[in-house]
Order: C-alpha cells, then structure tokens, then sequence
C-alpha cells in the first residue's frame, strides 16, 4: 500500500508556512524489492581503493543498502550510479575510524517518471575525512538526506552537489553536518539550474555543539533560475552551542547577470547558448573533482543528452 513517509527533516523548525520542515514521499513499503545483499565495503590500511557500483531499480519499488568502514588509516572511493525508470530508495552508511579517509560519489542518471530517494550517515571519528560528490544528472525527481556526523577530534567533511533539474523535475536535499569534536571542518557546497518549471528545495545545516570548539563550517549555493515558472526554496541554517567556532553561509540565486549576457553575445553566443556553457561549466567543475576518466566522460556524454 502507498503511504506518505516523512524525508528530509530539518533538525531544527523554521515557520510552517515556508513548507520546508519535511517532505512527504509516496512509498509502497510492503512490495518494495531489496537489490541482492546488503553491500559491505571494508577497507583495511591501506590507500588508492576504488569501489564501482550501479544501481538498477526495474520494479516499481527497489531498495538497495551499503555499508562502507574504512578502518585506521585506510583510503576508499566509493562510486554510486543510480539508473531507474521506477523508485528507487539507497541507504549507505559509512564509518571513518581514526585518519582514514572516504570519497563517495553519487551520479543520478535515471529516467522520466522515476523517483531516487537517497539516504546517507557518516559517522567520522578523530582525524577522519569525509568527501561527498553528487551529480543530480537524471529526468526524475531526486530526494537526498545527508547527516554527518564530526565525532572525533579534527575530523572534516567536504560536500559538492550539483544539479540540473528540467520539465516538472523535483529536487529535495537536507544535509546535515553535525560538528561534536574540536577543531572540526565542514564545507558545503552547491552548484545548479532550474529550467522550465522545476522545483528544488536545499536545507542545508551546520551544527555546532558543545565541546565542538575552534570549529569552523562553511555552507554555499549558487542557484541559476532560468525559467519564469521555476520554484527555489534555499534555506541556509546555523546552530550553535559553542562559543569559539566560526560559521559562515551565502547564496547566489538568479539568472545570468547583464555583464555576462553582453560577453556572450558579443561573440556571437544568444542567450541559450550561454546558459548551456555556464551549466556545462559548473556540472563539469563538480566532476572534475572526482579525478577518475571514466567517471567524467559518463557525465560529460549525459551532459550532452541533457542539454
């Protein structure tokens, strides 16, 4: 039976009126389909582990779940591609034990009509590094709840989402970084487009407790509205419980600017023409981080089909 789920909750309430507490998703808990085994990624000490994964959804409802420790010292990249024409529900969790470090990437590639809600918890202990890439690339509607946790001492999370939504597309993230040990660091960074009559809702939350002293967290987005019915809801959020930490957050959000349009045109590129560029550019800025060929020119062929 479909029922309405709450997702993405914002750990602290803003006005009701604003409709961004939560969400409500259509699940159909009782046939959902589990993909297989729970996938359990374990890295001993040891550096330069790759992991590929792509994710199939072909029933209505599929679920798939991972697990990934990276014991002391160890290095992992996990890759997630996600492909569906349905819903689609993935579940990681990741625990970074002392100075290991963990890359996930995320890359959307489904299709029109298709749902992804993605869940990720990371629990990052002393000196742990936590980098999250996601490339919202698909024709569904994309949900993401993101919570880090910055348990140890010196621990670090670094977040680059980008996206490109179109049509009647939805676009729904909370990410939560919760900064509990010293000198911890967060970054949050986020780069997209709306066209056409998409909607994108980012909760993006930075939260110092007590005992998280000289601890620092930066939150941005850059959003490019690029339609006359798109729908942007940005909501930055800072909590603190301590006194000697710094946190800062900013947004950019509207079309291209009067100084860039005349660059472009002046070389012959209309308006269009130029929004592709600039979308191309930034998607493409987010892959490169990721370092892995492969990867790239998958975005850069969907890239293509995109725009």
């Amino acid at each position: 039976m479909v029922e309405n789920i709450k997702v993405n909750k914002l750990p602290s309430k803003t006005w009701y009126w604003l409709g961004v507490n939560d969400s409500s998703l259509a699940w159909d808990k009782e046939n959902t389909v589990n993909l297989n085994e729970e996938n359990i990624v374990s890295v001993e000490n040891s550096t330069d582990n790759i992991i590929k994964a792509e994710v199939i959804g072909e029933a209505q409802y599929s679920a798939k779940s991972f697990k990934i420790t990276a014991h002391a010292g160890s290095d992992v990249t996990v890759f997630e591609t996600y492909r569906t024409d349905k819903n689609l529900l993935v579940d990681t969790k990741i625990n970074i034990e002392k100075g290991a470090r963990v890359k996930l990437v995320q890359l959307n590639l489904t299709g029109k009509g298709s749902t992804v809600y993605s869940k990720v918890d990371a629990d990052i202990n002393e000196d742990g590094k936590f980098e999250f890439v996601q490339l919202f690339l698909g024709q569904g509607d994309q949900y993401l709840d993101c919570k880090a946790d910055l348990n140890g001492d010196r621990s670090f999370v670094k977040a680059d989402m980008a996206y490109i939504g179109q049509d009647s597309q939805r676009i729904d993230v909370n990410f939560v970084a919760n900064q509990f040990g010293k000198n911890t660091e967060s970054e949050i960074n986020t780069d997209g487009a709306l066209k056409d009559a998409a909607t994108k809702i980012f909760r993006g939350t930075i939260d110092f407790k007590q005992g998280s002293s000289d601890s620092v967290g930066n939150e941005m987005e850059k959003v490019l509205l690029l339609g006359d019915d798109v729908v942007n809801k940005t909501i930055p959020i800072i909590l603190c419980a301590e006194e000697n930490v710094v946190g800062n957050h900013g947004a950019t959000i509207g079309d291209l600017d009067a100084d860039t349009l005349f660059y472009f045109e002046s070389r012959g590129i209309n308006r269009e023409e130029a929004q592709n560029i600039m979308l191309r550019a930034n998607v493409e800025h987010v892959a490169s981080l990721v370092n892995d060929d492969e990867f790239e020119s998958i975005v850069k062929e969907r890239l293509e089909e995109v725009l």
